[in-house]
């Protein structure tokens, strides 16, 4: 019988996720567009019923744009000897800029936020494929991993947390455009269409 994961976890290739880590950084924002415009733009950035998401759509992808261009891509020129270590945003400064969400003003810089992850994508991308191998086996100093680890996060760890946290509010939106019109408002808090217990999952941050 083959071997699914042959190829995927070979010794011969010291960072087999860096091929998928650029494909995925070369497609910008697409998927996350993609779920996106799957909605009405008039709803982008109104809360959804409760039994969807806690977030309306677009926060999804304001929250993403920030939290890369303001953490991961920093991380990464860091690695580049681009920034000094004391030169890094805190995940304070983040979290204050990201909880400073305002639907009204945020509809109108939609097209942005989309521009922003995109540009930010671009150039993690253009430094990812300059760098070399054993970059992506460089362990983070904890002031710089901002995820949360116990443990020193390589930066290979760190694109792909930033992958998976990326699906997790995809996920969301999909839930949100899939789902939004077959739960009744008057009734969202008890009936209606019967999700499966993973589209239970609150949003990560």
């Amino acid at each position: 019988m083959s071997d699914p994961c042959a190829g995927l976890t070979s010794s011969d290739q010291p960072t087999p996720a860096r091929p998928r880590i650029l494909v995925w950084l070369a497609e910008g924002a697409r998927e996350l567009t993609w779920a996106l415009c799957s909605l009405p733009r008039e709803r982008w950035a109104v809360a959804p019923p409760a039994r969807l998401a806690t977030w309306p759509a677009l926060r999804h992808v304001r929250h993403l744009a920030l939290r890369e261009s303001r953490l991961t891509l920093p991380v990464v020129r860091y690695l580049m000897g681009e920034l000094p270590l004391e030169a890094l945003p805190s995940v304070a400064d983040f979290e204050r800029e990201d909880a400073a969400w305002e639907g009204v003003v945020a509809a109108d810089a939609a097209d942005t936020f989309i521009a922003e992850l995109n540009t930010t994508r671009f150039e993690l991308l253009q430094r990812l494929e300059a760098g070399p191998d054993d970059l992506w086996e460089t362990k983070l100093p904890h002031s710089a991993a901002h995820a949360g680890a116990s443990k020193p996060v390589s930066l290979n760890q760190l694109m792909q947390r930033a992958r998976q946290h990326e699906l997790e509010h995809l996920a969301a939106l999909w839930r949100i455009a899939l789902y939004w019109d077959a739960i009744s408002p008057a009734l969202s808090g008890s009936t209606g269409v019967r999700l499966h217990p993973a589209d239970r999952l609150e949003e990560s941050h």
